[in-house]
């Protein structure tokens, strides 16, 4: 499946009142030079309440809000770039496209990429002129923690964080526990990126994780901190062909703030 285009596409189509383009670097950096038109989305910081009930209505209504004030609807085509190539682009184009955005990609390589070409460069600030984006979620992208609970046997729990945090010797101090989901497997998010800032190739893929092969056609769910880092990996398994992979975009955040969810700790790496 196609999640990313290049600097080359996106040059050809610049200007275009079709395609918008969202900067999701830090507004620092936006400022002093981002892609001319490109509006700033800087979703990094942000926690998803929760997947409860009570939780995801709230992050819809966020969502609706974020949106609507970036001037999208839901039928244009949207490029996300960030720096280079990663989790803070993949985690604002899963937002959009959990939101109900039809086309949404990211561009690989990111502004570097784009400097690297001599391609023009822009620093006045795009506003945006606001609108109602009513946010029509796409269940099929989000694992919940009641989702988790009830996975099958044969799913797979795909920890993408640091192997400090998947066995609980690097603590966040926003989170109330450390440690894992039980029975997660870990890969970090790093792992499926290729070089040139791009997502890696099925052979180099097949290389790279002899044991993802069995799972093709099995539930995974992918999670890291706070969902940005499970959100790339999530697109590069996707990129792939690998249909039924969900983000639990609620992450260890949530599930170390819930003392009644189980957690594993140890030193031992599932990989």
């Amino acid at each position: 499946m196609k999640e990313t285009v290049t600097v080359k596409w996106v040059k050809s189509r610049l200007g275009s009142r079709k395609i918008v383009l969202l900067d999701a670097r830090s507004r620092r950096a936006y400022r002093l030079s981002h892609i001319p038109g490109a509006r700033h989305a800087d979703m990094f910081h942000y926690f998803v309440p929760g997947t409860d009930a009570e939780g995801l209505g709230l992050f819809h209504r966020d969502l609706a809000r974020i949106l609507g004030n970036l001037g999208i609807s839901r039928t244009e085509t949207v490029v996300v770039y960030e720096s280079g190539f990663g989790m803070r682009a993949a985690r604002v184009a899963w937002m959009l496209e959990y939101s109900g955005a039809r086309r949404v990609f990211m561009l690989e390589g990111g502004f570097r990429a784009w400097k690297r070409l001599h391609y023009p460069v822009d620093n006045r600030i795009v506003k945006s002129l606001p609108m109602t984006f009513d946010v029509a979620p796409n269940p099929s992208l989000l694992a919940t923690v009641d989702q988790i609970l009830d996975l099958p046997k044969t799913a797979l729990v795909l920890d993408v964080r640091t192997r400090g945090e998947y066995d609980g010797t690097e603590k966040r101090e926003c989170c109330e526990r450390a440690g894992r989901i039980p029975n997660a497997t870990w890969h970090e998010w790093t792992e499926f990126l290729g070089p040139n800032g791009r997502f890696l190739k099925k052979r180099e893929f097949e290389k790279a994780f002899p044991d993802l092969q069995a799972k093709r056609t099995c539930p995974i769910v992918t999670y890291c901190h706070r969902g940005a880092r499970a959100a790339s990996t999530f697109y590069a398994l996707r990129s792939l062909g690998y249909s039924n992979v969900r983000n639990y975009v609620g992450s260890w955040h949530e599930w170390s703030s819930r003392s009644n969810l189980p957690l594993e700790p140890g030193s031992e790496a599932k990989s």
